[in-house]
């Protein structure tokens, strides 16, 4: 059995896009394949069980049958911070390595995925380093290019820690912009320090996108028509705060936008639904006529009313679309292509063993 472990320089760097790429490649080879997360962040009851929210979306993505205990053996809850702030034995090593085992049982390979440093978890007196040792895992470090050396020092003191253990490293979501200096300068000098990059992974407008779904939850929005379009992604935010004939003439130029406007604003509205639009937020708690409605539904338009205003609203958004969550159906096919696409499977197989 191969034991995989991707871990990251920083949070929301990508480390499920990887998982879910690699997952869905190794299975297309013929390989079973199992998913763990020992320690996560985002509690949710699956069948009475306290879980983790990421962990659950993953491994019904790869098809893994396993209770939710051994998917994700540990959640940071308030309950556990102060069970362990009081000084309880919590056996977290324990508890870890035998879900771990279970997950694993059956399992060509194992998929882990740690919660952003190497570091995370050392309270608990199991770290994910302590992980990575007691697993026997390959590690891959992934990272959005930060801006001066922090990557590139993230990099470096992976392969300290790791020695043999890093299999290598992505840059993940990189601007259109900077493709060319990773490629020709960052992956060159890597390579000179004895740091194999496994893969350069272009920012993509629709795994950057967000569900109208996620945008409803995150604004606390009620939604007036059109529930059954909250799958669809948006991939830009616009403010509608002009008369109509500018406000034609400027959402023209974008597509697959939200727009957000008052709700007394029936002209931008109007104009909006006269582009393509994927959503209406309308702010201030304030309902559109019946008529926006209507021709709202006509379009397949969900409208959503906030009880934020504009410029909070906006805030808010423009913070969902720096995070690149895949819990919709609709990116995880596109997760797959752009993973099998960007890495290097040759050299993954190969260093691990594995026949394509």
């Amino acid at each position: 059995m191969i034991s995989i472990f991707i871990a990251s320089v920083t949070p929301f760097s990508g480390k499920n896009l990887i998982c879910l790429g690699l997952g869905l490649k190794f299975k297309r080879d013929g390989y079973r394949v199992g998913y763990f997360k020992p320690v996560g962040i985002s509690p949710v009851l699956v069948d009475g069980i306290v879980t983790d929210e990421d962990a659950v979306f993953l491994s019904k993505s790869l098809e893994v049958d396993e209770p939710p205990q051994s998917i994700c053996p540990v959640v940071l809850t308030e309950d556990l911070i102060t069970r362990m702030t009081q000084g309880e034995e919590l056996n977290i090593r324990q508890k870890t390595m035998t879900a771990f085992n279970q997950a694993a049982t059956g399992q060509d390979v194992i998929i882990s995925r740690g919660l952003g440093r190497l570091s995370s978890g050392t309270c608990l007196l199991f770290s994910e380093l302590d992980f990575i040792k007691a697993s026997n895992a390959k590690v891959i470090f992934v990272d959005k290019l930060q801006p001066g050396i922090d990557t590139l020092d993230g990099f470096f003191y992976a392969s300290r820690m790791l020695g043999d253990q890093l299999l290598g490293v992505v840059f993940n979501i990189v601007p259109p912009a900077k493709i060319n200096h990773v490629r020709e300068t960052l992956v060159p000098f890597l390579k000179k320090n004895g740091i194999t990059t496994l893969g350069v992974v272009q920012k993509d407008p629709i795994l950057g996108a967000v569900p109208i779904r996620e945008i409803v939850t995150a604004l606390n929005g009620k939604v007036l028509c059109c529930n059954d379009k909250l799958d669809e992604l948006v991939e830009h935010f616009m403010i509608g705060a002009m008369n109509m004939e500018s406000a034609l003439r400027y959402f023209r130029k974008i597509d697959n936008k939200a727009v957000i406007t008052g709700g007394d604003r029936s002209d931008i509205q109007l104009a909006a639904l006269e582009t393509s639009t994927k959503c209406l937020i309308l702010t201030g708690e304030l309902y559109p006529d019946a008529s926006i409605l209507g021709r709202a539904q006509e379009s397949g338009v969900p409208v959503m009313v906030v009880r934020a205003d504009t410029a909070s609203a906006v805030e808010i958004c423009e913070g969902l679309v720096g995070y690149v969550s895949l819990h919709s159906k609709s990116k995880v096919q596109r997760a797959a292509e752009v993973v099998e696409r960007e890495l290097d499977f040759k050299t993954i197989y190969e260093r691990l063993g594995m026949k394509k």
